[in-house]
């Protein structure tokens, strides 16, 4: 070979734009060009766009380059050439990062590949001569992303127009996230009482349109539907721009908004001005996700156990991931202003619960498990239904949590007197699914009876007795029944009808794919469907029982509580985990269909066992001290 040589300047700058573009660059423009609501979500426009992509392709070579020259002229060349192995090693391990091998065995690989890379830059003036004739690349990137992705749906923001009706009495409408119907429910299909107190309350006197469906599978197209009365449409994002007539627009400039929602915008800046924050906070945090997005896209997926998911959402992927961040703590200034006003008055607030990461109590008591195995980037379960369970049981606890922050807002209303006054709404987007091997929430044939049934409560102005309406409704139903309760005129068309007016029957329900596609089907057999899901969910959580039996899944279940005499000990187990209020014990078994927690000589938590495995939930405060013990129900 020949002796290492330091290209000029130009080359340099050139090489390192056009290896930091095939390593960075694409791959990020690739993933997100096909998921624009990574922008729309947070309310970016295109320009935003314009501006994350120049960044992106130009910014970091720029800064790069400076590093080097801030070294003296007779090491920059072996600065540049360990830059040039890593932007390879970057580049190779995405390549192979699917093979299967172990993570470590990849890195390895990636940095052995990335060194020769290094090397052979030097050394081979066509190593060098190729990567100048890629020089083109980064800007054809560019402008593929640009031009020919979800980003060139993304619309310029118009100034708010405004249809300005005053509603002639106050209206609080709640949406809650990832919240199926059945999650509710007892054994008589009514709102268990014991388990989610404040929904039952509410429902109590309220009108509960018990056999409402969602329209869409995601938030970002289930919470438009709602606030404006259609059903989606391919290539919309869930902001202003694309749904200019919406219950803002309506009601904005002859009523106050007090509107909080991190993960749509359909309230224009200038009827709610600093919703979206400032500038500087939105660019932070966008820098911060598209890291988070990066590292899933480059690393094996047994290296990613440390970095936050991004499977439960489309930003604040480091704020939703921190142990501080609570979702049910909500603004207080928004709970201060729940109080009688002299202007009309709207407030709409959109609650991050029970949607994952599960990782509450029903007390609002927070804690961290090591995760059971769960869903893959393509939201399809595990085979492992035990494991699929301890979710599904995670999820009906925060549901609990929940429950206490619609009471706490409950609460504040009526000691205010405004809950009497008010027309309030409580609903959700959609729903999840928990079985193994299936969808956990885009739509599929196997689960639209979990996804599709969601609650909806309309407590009209001075309501006090409750009602119960059986017949079919769907959420683009809520805007027009809003407007109907209160003399409204929507000058737009709509998909849905007010549920307090003679309607046509619905026949069929229509839900709606995030790309477009639907599935339609008979009213009378999705709710068939849901009916046995009901029974599912029951045989393995009960109801009508306090919180606390939620430690006990499965068919033996009825042993919580019970002594321990007879059972065989379970010894192969994983180390404890658990720093808060909970303790996950699990381990091995064969031929056992359940373990029970044992801790006093009394059972404290029940598990199902699937594929020899099995993951119990169990309070701290019932170890007392103890070291738990396991046994196998055969």
């Amino acid at each position: 070979m020949s002796r290492p040589q330091a290209p000029s300047l130009r080359l340099a700058s050139l090489h390192l734009l056009v290896l930091w573009s095939f390593a960075v660059a694409q791959p990020l423009f690739d993933l997100l060009g096909k998921n624009g609501e990574f922008f729309a979500a947070r309310g970016s426009t295109r320009w935003d766009a314009v501006v994350f992509a120049l960044v992106l392709v130009f910014v970091p070579p720029a800064v790069l380059l400076g590093l080097e020259c801030t070294v003296a002229r007779s090491l920059r060349w072996a600065v540049h050439a360990i830059v040039v192995a890593a932007l390879v090693a970057l580049f190779v391990l995405q390549t192979v990062r699917g093979a299967g091998a172990p993570g470590w065995l990849l890195v390895v690989v990636a940095t052995a590949v990335g060194v020769v890379a290094g090397e052979l830059y030097l050394r081979v003036g066509g190593a060098r001569l190729a990567l100048t004739v890629l020089g083109p690349a980064p800007l054809l990137f560019l402008a593929l992303f640009l031009f020919n992705s979800d980003v060139s749906r993304l619309s310029i923001a118009k100034d708010a127009q405004a249809a300005g009706e005053r509603p002639h009495a106050p209206v609080v409408l709640i949406v809650f996230d990832e919240l199926p119907l059945n999650s509710l429910l007892d054994a008589r299909e009514n709102v268990d009482p014991r388990r989610f107190p404040s929904f039952a309350r509410f429902a109590s006197g309220s009108t509960w349109f018990a056999r409402t469906t969602t329209v869409a599978e995601g938030t970002t197209h289930a919470v438009p539907a709602i606030l404006t009365g259609r059903f989606p449409r391919a290539g919309e994002f869930p902001t202003y721009a694309d749904h200019r007539q919406n219950l803002f627009t309506l009601l904005g400039g002859a009523t106050d908004l007090h509107v909080l929602d991190d993960e749509t915008h359909l309230c224009p800046p200038a009827l709610c001005p600093g919703l979206e924050g400032s500038l500087g906070s939105r660019a932070t945090t966008l820098a911060e996700d598209t890291g988070v997005v990066y590292l899933h896209q480059l690393l094996p997926d047994d290296l990613t156990g440390g970095i936050p998911s991004i499977a439960d959402g489309w930003d604040n992927f480091l704020r939703d991931a921190s142990a501080d961040h609570d979702p049910g703590q909500i603004d207080p200034e928004f709970v201060a202003s729940l109080r009688p006003r002299s202007n009309a008055t709207l407030w709409y607030l959109h609650v991050m619960l029970p949607h994952s990461p599960w990782r509450f109590l029903p007390s609002g008591d927070s804690y961290d498990v090591r995760q059971a195995p769960g869903w893959g980037p393509d939201e399809v379960w595990t085979e492992n239904q035990a494991a699929v369970d301890q979710y599904w049981q995670r999820h009906l606890l925060q549901l609990g949590y929940a429950d206490r922050v619609l009471g706490r807002l409950v609460r504040r209303m009526r000691a205010t007197g405004l809950y009497d006054r008010a027309l309030v709404i409580v609903t959700a987007d959609h729903g999840v699914s928990f079985r193994a091997g299936e969808k956990r929430r885009p739509l599929s044939p196997a689960n639209l009876q979990d996804i599709a049934y969601v609650p909806l409560f309309v407590k009209l102005p001075g309501q006090q007795r409750p009602r119960v309406v059986r017949l079919h409704a769907r959420t683009i139903d809520v805007l027009p029944t809003l407007a109907g309760a209160l003399g409204l005129r929507i000058p737009w068309e709509l998909d849905g009808h007010s549920l307090i007016a003679p309607r046509p029957p619905e026949r069929d329900v229509v839900l709606v794919k995030d790309r477009g596609k639907r599935f339609v089907i008979p009213v009378g057999q999705l709710d068939t469907r849901r009916e046995r899901a009901l029974r599912r969910q029951l045989r393995l959580f009960g109801s009508d029982e306090p919180a606390s039996t939620l430690f006990a899944v499965g068919p033996d279940r009825r042993l919580l509580g019970h002594s321990i005499e007879g059972r065989r000990r379970v010894d192969d187990l994983d180390p404890l985990d658990g720093t808060g209020p909970l303790v996950q014990v699990s381990g091995r078994v064969s031929g056992a269909r359940s373990v029970i927690v044992a801790a006093g000589g009394r059972v404290i938590a029940v598990a199902p066992v699937a594929g020899g495995r099995f993951w119990a939930l169990v309070p701290r405060k019932a170890l007392n001290h103890a070291l738990p013990r396991v046994y196998a129900v055969r």
